[in-house]
C-alpha cells in the first residue's frame, strides 16, 4: 500500500478518533469517470487495494485490525445484500460532514433486505448514504444490526420508494444488538408517503440488551396514516436504557396517533434530553407506557405525553 494512501486514510479517519490505521482499500464505482481513474492509478491498478466492489474489499479486510473500505463519491450499486461481518473493520465514504444525500452512496438494482446486515462488532460506517427501496414488496429494511459496539456517523438512510413504505413489517432500521451509536445522521425523507411499519425497532437480544445511543440525529417523514411509529420496541430487551441526545422527530403528514410503540417497553427505558422534540404526532406515548420515557424537559400539563418533548406552534396572539 502507498504512503500515500495511508496519508489520505490517516487524516480522514483522524476526525473520527480511530489511532492505528492498518490496511487501506479503496472502492470506486466501475464507470471509468474520475474518482475510478485517479484511484486506480494511485493504487497502481493493485488488486489488494483497489476494488469496484464493496464485498470484494470487505472480504480481503483482516477482521480486528482497524482495516479501512474507502467508498469513492459515486454511486455504488449492489445486486445483492452486504453481511458487514468483519470486526474493528470500517466503511468510510470519500465526503465531507453532511447529514442527507451524501454522495458516496450504496443503492440497489436487486431485491432484498436488508440491505446491509453489520454483524460484526466495533466497526466504524460513516460518511454513507443509502438509499433503498425500488418498488418491491420484499424490501422490508435497510439496516440491520446485530453485533455490538458499532458506530455511523453522517450517514443517511433513505427509503425511497412507497411500495416499501405500505408494508406492514417494514422498518427502516432494525437494531438486534447491544451497545450501538448513530451520530449526525438522518433516517427518512419528506418526499415518499409512509403508511406502514416503523422507522426504529429495537429488539431484545437472547444475550444482551439493545443499548442504542443516537445523538444530533434527525427523524423525517411524510405519512399518510396515523399508524406508523417513529420508534418501535420489542419485548425482551431487559433492564436496559436507550438514549437520545438533540434528536429531532419530524413528521410533516398525516399526525401519527403515537411517536412511539411502546407495548415491548417492559423494563427497558428511553431518555430524551432537553433537545429533543416530536413534531407532527398526537401523542408521544400511549398512556400504558409514558413511565418508560424520561425527558429532559417537564412543564407539566395533562396527558399521556405532559406535553415533554411535543413541538408546538408560535403564538401568533
Amino acid at each position: 500500500m502507498s504512503s500515500r494512501l495511508r496519508e489520505i486514510a490517516s487524516s480522514a479517519l483522524g476526525r473520527f478518533g480511530i489511532p492505528g490505521i492498518a490496511e487501506v482499500h479503496v472502492c470506486a464505482d466501475s464507470d471509468g469517470g474520475a474518482p475510478y481513474q485517479y484511484w486506480k492509478d494511485l493504487c497502481h491498478g493493485n488488486a489488494n487495494n483497489f476494488h469496484t466492489d464493496i464485498e470484494t474489499a470487505l472480504a480481503l479486510c483482516t477482521s480486528g485490525r482497524n482495516d479501512v473500505v474507502l467508498l469513492t463519491p459515486d454511486n455504488h450499486t449492489q445486486g445483492d445484500a452486504i453481511t458487514w461481518d468483519k470486526n474493528m473493520t470500517h466503511l468510510v465514504g470519500m465526503f465531507p460532514p453532511a447529514m442527507m444525500n451524501q454522495r458516496s452512496r450504496i443503492t440497489h438494482n436487486a431485491n432484498f433486505t436488508p440491505m446491509i446486515d453489520v454483524t460484526g462488532y466495533g466497526n466504524l460506517i460513516a460518511n454513507v448514504y443509502f438509499a433503498y427501496g425500488r418498488g418491491n414488496a420484499a424490501n422490508l429494511t435497510c439496516l440491520q444490526v446485530s453485533g455490538d459496539r458499532n458506530s455511523f456517523i453522517n450517514c443517511h438512510f433513505l427509503p425511497g420508494n412507497a411500495t416499501e413504505l405500505d408494508q406492514a413489517n417494514f422498518d427502516l432500521v432494525r437494531l438486534n444488538c447491544g451497545e450501538v451509536y448513530f451520530k449526525d445522521c438522518t433516517f427518512g425523507g419528506d418526499t415518499v408517503a409512509w403508511t406502514n411499519g416503523d422507522m426504529i425497532r429495537l429488539y431484545g437480544a437472547s444475550d444482551r440488551s439493545c443499548r442504542p445511543v443516537f445523538e444530533n440525529c434527525l427523524f423525517i417523514m411524510k405519512a399518510d396514516n396515523g399508524q406508523v411509529n417513529f420508534i418501535e420496541t420489542v419485548a425482551g430487551n431487559g433492564s436496559a436504557l436507550g438514549v437520545f441526545r438533540n434528536c429531532h422527530f419530524i413528521n410533516i403528514g398525516t399526525s401519527l396517533s403515537a411517536a412511539i410503540d411502546g407495548a415491548g417497553l417492559g423494563n427497558f427505558k428511553l431518555f430524551f434530553d432537553f433537545g429533543s422534540v416530536f413534531a407532527g404526532i398526537t401523542t408521544i406515548i400511549a398512556n400504558a407506557y409514558d413511565t418508560n420515557v424520561f425527558t429532559g424537559l417537564n412543564y407539566g400539563g395533562t396527558g399521556d405525553d405532559v406535553n415533554n418533548l411535543k413541538a408546538g406552534f408560535p403564538d401568533t396572539a
